[in-house]
């Protein structure tokens, strides 16, 4: 009687560690997938042109950082327009003090390196409205974070870090908002 209590006291307990077990493996494969999904976003988003990267830190040239509010300080990409509103703090080259750069323009000369070994992609461009000309360049991690780095000829080279945020296309809201309302 002993012997059978201790037998199936023994199968109960390696069925349930089997099941955790098994749970814990769907989570990750489940967070992996979430991971490479994300990744795919970041990556057509960037190929695309179409995504706003806002940015959570400044770089003071002199060393530390200081913290940002995304809402207020962010570059948006899409196709050629391009929109920079950002914080500075550094040395400036112009009569007037600057406390900010805030500018509307176009995205010239785009370039997009991708390096598959390190899983980062580098982009450099100029962004050009009728007053002013600002040198960008980006490095984008697979998962979404970047560095920026903004330098014109009133300002010193600044550098920002934050993420980036896909644009959703207007073609696939239409679709499915279309979806919807044949569905009601």
């Amino acid at each position: 009687m002993k012997n059978l209590l201790i037998i199936i006291s023994t199968i109960m307990v390696l069925s349930s560690c089997a099941t955790t077990k098994e749970a814990k493996s769907t989570r990750i494969e489940l967070k992996n997938e979430k991971k490479l999904a994300n990744q795919a976003i970041v990556e057509k988003a960037v190929e695309s042109k179409r995504f706003i990267i806002k940015f959570d830190k400044i770089y003071l040239s002199r060393g530390g950082m200081i913290d940002l509010l995304p809402r207020s300080n962010y570059i948006i990409i899409d196709g050629n327009k391009a929109i920079i509103s950002a914080a500075y703090l550094g040395r400036q080259y112009d009569i007037k003090p600057i406390a900010g750069i805030s500018m509307q323009g176009e995205n010239n000369n785009y370039e997009l390196t991708n390096n598959s070994s390190g899983g980062m992609t580098r982009i450099k461009m100029k962004i050009n409205n009728s007053t002013n000309s600002f040198d960008v360049y980006l490095t984008i991690s697979k998962d979404g974070r970047c560095n920026a780095s903004l330098s014109s000829l009133m300002i010193d080279n600044i550098r920002y870090r934050g993420h980036i945020v896909p644009i959703k296309d207007k073609k696939a809201k239409t679709d499915n908002q279309q979806q919807k309302s044949i569905m009601i």
